[in-house]
């Protein structure tokens, strides 16, 4: 049984998360003022409404702040005050941040005309001036704290409810979302377990924002004589103190001061505290990080030059003695598997890395400056001018409420430029990258890949770097973007003089574009030179591995199988989706999207059938179809002989195993999950399933969080979870796409016996046309939202649609 072994060098680990210094100072303030409201009352032996000595009396021994004007302990008042102060901003902010939670999430969930509603409600309420309207409906209301913390609730939970539903929509549409409810889960299954968790980053410091308002919003109306004149609070101490005129004589001392002092105590302690507190949780910051030892020396004349990289986290050593040297205007290809330490090196020169990681010796020198040896302000002032990052998710290095223009000429002006010519070079960057200037006022989430792609590739170049690092640019675009991608950075290359570093784990791709290519393995360089004298002679077994796990397009099938017959398990039928139809849509002006049109395909058990075609042609709308996911504006499909629904014979594997599943899950949590769903006991289903998987099956697994395991194991994970509820067809949505080349080898084998050993039907989508050759029985070919042509994988090689050898021409290039 083959399986993915454990990376000698583990990916880093995000440092725990703590509360910093500030954020102890405020949480030990808050806790002392806690502790003496809660437990002073009990203490002193006077109540607070009981008169002990005489008005005006001056603190004393048995008194320490002295009386009011009816003879009543100030301290005991004033400790008394704190518990309904305090509770006032706790129970307020409880129940606004729940209200707002609970808000958020269900129009997030709900979408349309829910949604529309709920925010020009939340508009219409933030647009009244806060305070007025709190002391109106206070006045009208009544003087009471319950009607005070109705009151409060009702005007401070639309903010926090603004920012929550942002985040609330992002997790709505999250693979891993998609993937609990292609598996039958509820609304309230995947809110619970999925939502809720990544919300806490953002409630836990609404909370704490809220409780600080409510604190002294109601000190403030209790001030103004519009809290409860019965119950003391701080607020009507001071109330109370300023009708009997205590500010004109010397009592302010001890009936002014001291419940004022507590009031800007409560809330500084909550502003400490809340101090980054949503960084913290969400956990994984960057920091410069600068050299443990001496610097090796520099030998050659190359722009860009790495010598004796040693780095480590913890006890793990994630790059040993690591050395590049790139020529002014030569591409260097970065090729290593996940783990090998491809980007590491990179985050290493740039000094973006992880507080965990820990640079022992070495140095990286850009001309003549030592990146590792810098200040941080001369660092800084590299970074972008002499070196410039294209990250390898361009949507999520994107700010998606931001347009692209303004993202551009933010990476300008960071620069020292004005916003008149920041914006002026937005323009020009955007003609550099072959993308039109009207798109500049766009959002990232309305550009496809290969736009979002050149965007970022705009953003690197924003202040002219002398060297570009590519950091898997084109990882999850199909191969003509890829081309495209491929073909501009090229053009840019030798129209700017530019220095690359391409890092990728395609070495297919890159082995036509690259002068040399440097093989990293482990964290070690084991290969290094031309990519046809490499193809030649490897100098290294890992390799020729590496060129062996390469699909040619053409040649003799890696898996040649005999097409099953019989009634089909899928058949779809002439189906058509077309998005932007409802009325919503259409009073937001949004044009209706034909994503489907007349879609027909069969697939019999045991059959592979290959959906093929680029970004935006319908590949995944039809596999969301299938599974139920997605409603149909016309046409038939039926799976097993029913309709399509969620938790059905159908389950899917989805491209990304980073985002499909939560990264926090432990493993036996995300493989029990469709049986959980279902209300099935997992029993040994969920080990057998990871057998089946090529993993482990025992408890050092089991228990282990995803966010520790290899993106190869994290696949197999997603394909025992895919199988552990037996179902009858797989839908497999690009699994590869994110995986390196020999890994890729691996999961298709994988697949082939979980064929063989269930007689499962596989959808199986790519934009890999050779991919598709060697393991599927049949291949679609799909171009904007059509089904262009069918037919037996070795036939596609005579295509007669146009579309259909431009993707061969890219492949067999």
């Amino acid at each position: 049984m083959s399986s993915i072994a454990e990376p000698s060098s583990p990916p880093p680990r995000r440092a725990t998360p703590s509360l910093s210094a500030v954020q102890w100072t405020g949480v030990g303030m808050l806790s002392v003022l806690i502790a003496i409201v809660t437990l002073g009352p009990m203490v002193l032996p006077f109540d607070p409404g009981e008169s002990v000595c005489p008005p005006f009396s001056r603190p004393s021994l048995p008194h320490p702040l002295g009386c009011n004007d009816v003879g009543q302990d100030l301290l005991a008042g004033i400790l008394s005050g704190g518990r309904i102060s305090l509770a006032v901003g706790l129970v307020t902010a409880l129940v606004a941040t729940a209200l707002a939670t609970v808000i958020a999430i269900g129009s997030a969930w709900r979408g349309g005309f829910v949604d529309i509603a709920v925010m020009r409600f939340v508009d219409a309420v933030m647009a009244l001036p806060f305070l007025p309207l709190v002391v109106v409906l206070s006045a009208f209301f009544g003087a009471s704290y319950t009607v005070q913390i109705g009151i409060l609730c009702l005007v401070l939970w639309t903010q926090p409810l603004r920012e929550l539903r942002a985040q609330a929509l992002n997790l709505r549409r999250a693979d891993y979302t998609d993937a609990a409810r292609a598996m039958g889960a509820s609304a309230w299954y995947v809110t619970t377990r999925h939502i809720l968790p990544e919300l806490v980053p953002l409630i836990v410091p609404q909370f704490i924002r809220i409780a600080h308002a409510a604190i002294l919003t109601e000190s403030a109306l209790s001030f103004l004589g519009l809290g409860d004149p019965i119950a003391k609070s701080w607020g009507t101490i001071l109330f109370h103190a300023n009708a009997r005129t205590a500010f004109l004589t010397d009592a302010w001392l001890w009936w002014v001061m001291p419940p004022g002092l507590l009031i800007a105590l409560s809330v500084l302690g909550l502003a400490l505290l809340g101090h980054g507190i949503g960084d913290r949780l969400q956990d994984g910051t960057v920091s410069g990080t600068e050299r443990d030892g001496d610097a090796a020396p520099r030998l050659g004349d190359a722009l860009v030059e790495a010598r004796d990289v040693t780095l480590s986290y913890g006890e793990a050593r994630a790059l040993h003695g690591v050395a590049l040297s790139i020529p002014k205007g030569e591409t260097l290809g970065l090729i290593g598997e996940s783990g090998s330490g491809k980007s590491t090196l990179a985050m290493t020169m740039l000094r973006l890395l992880p507080p965990a990681a820990r640079v022992e010796r070495g140095s990286a020198w850009v001309g003549e400056d030592d990146l590792l040896g810098l200040p941080k302000a001369a660092l800084r002032h590299v970074r972008g001018r002499r070196i410039g990052l294209v990250p390898q998710a361009a949507m999520n290095a994107l700010n998606p409420v931001r347009s692209v223009g303004s993202q551009i000429a933010e990476a300008v002006r960071v620069h020292g430029a004005t916003r008149a010519e920041a914006t002026a070079r937005a323009a020009e960057l955007m003609r550099l990258v072959s993308l039109p200037e009207d798109r500049l006022s766009a959002h990232p989430h309305t550009l496809s890949g290969g736009m979002r792609q050149r965007v970022a590739i705009a953003i690197a170049l924003a202040a002219e770097p002398e060297v570009l690092i590519a950091d898997e640019p084109t990882t999850g675009l199909d191969v003509l973007v890829q081309e495209s991608i491929l073909d501009l950075l090229q053009d840019l290359s030798a129209r700017l003089g530019l220095t690359v570093l391409f890092i990728t784990h395609d070495l297919p791709m890159i082995a036509r574009r690259a002068g040399r290519l440097l093989i990293l393995q482990d964290g070690r360089v084991v290969d290094e030179g031309a990519p046809t004298d490499l193809a030649r002679a490897p100098g290294h077994v890992h390799t020729q591995a590496l060129f062996d796990a390469i699909l040619p397009l053409r040649g003799s099938k890696r898996w040649d199988r005999d097409i099953p017959s019989g009634a089909p398990l899928l058949e779809v039928q002439e189906v058509s989706v077309t998005f932007g139809t409802g009325l919503p849509d259409r009073l937001r002006g949004v044009r209706p999207v034909q994503a489907l049109r007349e879609a027909t395909i069969r697939l019999r058990a045991g059959e592979v059938l290959g959906l093929v075609g680029g970004s935006g042609s319908g590949k995944t709308t039809l596999a969301r179809a299938v599974l139920g996911l997605q409603p149909m504006t016309g046409g038939r499909i039926e799976v097993a002989g029913g309709a399509p629904r969620p938790g059905g014979p159908a389950t899917m594997i989805f491209q990304d195993p980073y985002q499909s599943m939560r990264p926090a899950m432990r493993v036996r949590d995300v493989v029990a999950e469709p049986l959980t769903i279902r209300g099935m006991p997992p029993e040994g289903k969920v080990r057998q399933a990871l057998s089946s998987a090529g993993l482990p099956s025992d408890d050092a697994l089991l228990d282990r969080r995803l966010g520790s395991l290899s993106g190869g194991q994290r696949q197999r994970v997603a394909v025992a979870r895919a199988i552990v509820a037996a179902p009858k067809l797989l839908v497999a949505d690009e699994p590869t796409s994110m995986l390196d080349q020999s890994l890729r080898a691996e999961l298709l084998a994988l697949l082939e016996r979980l064929r063989a050993e269930h007689e499962l039907g596989i959808l199986f989508i790519t934009h890999d046309l050779a991919l598709a050759r060697h393991f599927c029985d049949r291949i679609a070919v799909m171009c904007e939202g059509e089904i262009i042509e069918t037919g037996a994988a070795d036939a596609i090689l005579e295509a007669a649609h146009p579309y259909t050898r431009d993707l061969i021409k890219a492949v067999d290039a």
